[in-house]
């Protein structure tokens, strides 16, 4: 099973008259941020599947970086088959290492 996992990351408000990070740079922390979280998330699900239902996870991450506040946000979505297994993998998301 392959396992699916959906990157939507943008930029978000007015830039200051000195950014921390330009165009470029916010690229990089984006294309850093894709390899690291998906990286890990595919350690850390190789192989899981719903006994049930032979269905793997999905995951769609959600990032915000805001211009003004120079913070990025970060949100995981969870998507299963079924509760039970949702349970699954959350306690599997939730464990260090």
């Amino acid at each position: 099973m392959c396992l699916n996992i959906e990157f939507d990351l943008r930029v978000d408000g007015e830039a200051q008259a000195d950014p921390f990070l330009d165009g470029y740079e916010l690229e990089q922390m984006f294309a850093s941020t894709r390899q690291s979280i998906g990286g890990g998330l595919r350690r850390k699900f190789a192989g899981i599947v719903c006994a049930e239902h032979a269905v793997a996870p999905r995951f769609k991450i959600s990032g915000v970086y805001d211009n003004s506040l120079e913070e990025m946000d970060i949100q995981y979505h969870v998507d299963t088959c079924c509760q039970g297994f949702l349970m699954r993998v959350m306690r599997i998301l939730n464990q260090r290492a």
